[in-house]
């Protein structure tokens, strides 16, 4: 991970992992489709990403 990237998640999470002992993984999550739903009424209006784009 490059230097900015790790300083602006340990500015936001308050913790940097860059100064324990053991190894730490970063992750990037991009999520490309986004669903959710509570009741089975609303599974034809469920998806709110398609394509890393917000819809609506």
């Amino acid at each position: 991970m490059d230097r900015a990237t790790a300083d602006a998640f340990a500015e936001k999470t308050g913790f940097d992992p860059r100064r324990e002992e053991t190894p730490y993984d970063y992750f990037t999550v991009r999520p490309e489709r986004v669903q959710a739903w509570r009741e089975v009424e609303e599974l034809a209006g469920r998806t709110l990403m398609r394509g890393g784009e917000w819809l609506g």
